[in-house]
């Protein structure tokens, strides 16, 4: 049962891949936790104080509203299994959208940035490219803008820039192998793998 952060980190280690919230064919940390129906209220700080001690990986590698969380041993095998994350050459392939684009390089040439600083086009819904560069591990959580009600929020800069041990180690792992490890470590068919973490098909 999971009931503190550091029971938290534990818990992500043993399952490698896990989601924080009910409803996908993960494991999730609510499910594990004796709060029940209150246990995103009392979990709420671990996603992202965990994340920025770089303790595990916190992310929207599901999907938008689909947050897991990821042991720092899996990562690199996860990061591999995505292929390029080059941005331009995403882009190229229309496998990340302009706003997006826009927003990756507005960070690699600024630093890290607040989510109201970034550049978006007036009109423009902020989650759907966000999540879709944290799919292609291109962006992730750094920090805090504040811990209060009408302050929290997060700072925005480079995956690999902040888990650099990480992507250098995915470097040396092949995208079909990694893909086949993953799919071992989650005992999750590579298919749902696959769909679920938006993986380009392998020619």
């Amino acid at each position: 049962m999971i009931s503190t952060p550091e029971e938290c980190v534990a818990f992500v280690n043993e399952v490698g891949l896990c989601a924080w919230s009910p409803g996908t064919p993960l494991p999730s940390v609510a499910e594990n936790t004796p709060w029940g129906d209150q246990a995103m209220l009392h979990t709420w700080f671990w996603k992202d104080d965990l994340h920025i001690e770089k303790r595990l990986y916190y992310g929207q590698l599901w999907g938008a509203g689909t947050p897991v969380f990821v042991s720092l041993e899996l990562l690199p095998t996860l990061i591999a299994a995505q292929g390029d994350c080059d941005p331009r050459d995403l882009y190229e392939k229309n496998r990340l959208t302009r706003v997006a684009l826009t927003l990756c390089e507005h960070i690699e040439a600024q630093g890290p940035c607040a989510k109201k600083s970034l550049p978006y086009p007036p009109n423009t819904s902020q989650t759907p490219p966000l999540v879709q560069l944290q799919q292609h591990f291109l962006i992730t959580k750094v920090g805090l803008t504040g811990r209060g009600r009408g302050t929290y929020g997060y700072l925005w800069g480079s995956c690999s820039g902040f888990f650099p041990d990480a992507f250098a180690q995915a470097s040396r792992l092949g995208v079909a192998a990694a893909r086949q490890q993953l799919a071992q470590r989650t005992t999750l068919s590579e298919a749902l793998l696959q769909k679920s973490l938006r993986w380009q098909r392998l020619d």
